[in-house]
């Protein structure tokens, strides 16, 4: 029996490519043996991206309004509760391969994966356009981050398409608003979940990355999000606190001064607010859960 998938299509002024990839994804369903079962657009768009989308049979959500992570939680936590086996998202800046969707549904079977993700470079030769040297190098840092969070060899932090079983959805747990890529692999190597990754390859780009346009924007966005949820704040600057408190205290028993008391302060304020990050993580986590 041919699988039935839910599509997650994350927009913001996407007019000039929603269109042809409802139509491709229609077309391909007969092709390569699937079902569709709902096309979701989670949209926050201020052009005609919904009225394309409803005009060819998709249902849209908003997307929230607070970025491109936001949308694609809001549209997987909505595509959890459809009638399918299982669930592909996909950018929807005209880039994406859709002709991969027959290996990552064989991907899943043959790797008993919960979670796929399609890689640009597990293989030298996928990408055939120029791709920024800036970019490569984000790609690699935050690569090591995902191979850290998640014990798995991965190759590509960006993949444009991914497929996951329904409970991977289900039970997701985002903090970030523009790291849905990354969270969605550190939540669900978290929960047990088992993730493969296969080659891939990207169409060249029809003008700029509008989720790169400002690296340093961007990495002021996720940076935080991705050391919270890896705990790399308490791994990393509780035992830095808690020496500086300990150096604070010889300090004061040899001197008496008040600097030394300072000292002290200053490092018992420090050990407190990497708990409070811990428990603000929570809440805001709670929070969206019950949004």
């Amino acid at each position: 029996m041919s699988p039935k998938i839910t599509f997650v299509l994350p927009t913001k002024d996407e007019e000039k490519t929603i269109g042809n990839i409802i139509k491709e994804i229609n077309s391909l369903s007969s092709e390569l043996n699937f079902q569709i079962s709902e096309i979701l657009v989670s949209d926050d768009s201020r052009d005609n991206t919904k009225e394309i989308a409803l005009s060819l049979g998709a249902k849209v959500l908003f997307g929230g309004g607070k970025g491109l992570g936001e949308a694609m939680y809001r549209g997987l936590k909505a595509a959890s509760n459809t009638d399918c086996d299982f669930i592909i998202s996909l950018d929807t800046d005209g880039q994406t391969n859709l002709a991969e969707i027959s290996d990552m549904i064989q991907a899943i079977n043959e790797h008993k994966a919960d979670l796929v993700l399609s890689s640009r470079f597990k293989r030298k030769d996928l990408v055939s356009y120029n791709y920024p040297l800036i970019n490569r190098i984000g790609v690699l840092i935050l690569v090591k981050f995902l191979r850290y969070g998640s014990k798995s060899p991965l190759t590509d932090s960006h993949g444009g398409i991914r497929i996951m079983k329904k409970d991977v959805a289900s039970r997701l747990e985002m903090l970030g608003t523009h790291t849905y890529v990354q969270e969605t692999i550190f939540d669900a190597a978290k929960k047990g979940f088992k993730i493969a990754e296969i080659e891939g390859r990207w169409l060249p780009r029809n003008g700029e990355s509008r989720v790169l346009a400002s690296i340093p924007k961007y990495v002021a966005y996720t940076l935080p999000v991705i050391i919270l949820r890896l705990g790399l704040h308490i791994k990393l600057l509780l035992p830095i606190f808690c020496t500086l408190l300990l150096l604070s205290i010889g300090y004061f028993i040899i001197s008496l001064s008040t600097t030394a008391v300072v000292s002290i302060l200053i490092s018992i304020l420090l050990i407190f607010q990497v708990y409070l990050f811990e428990y603000l993580q929570n809440v805001l986590i709670q929070n969206r859960r019950h949004e």
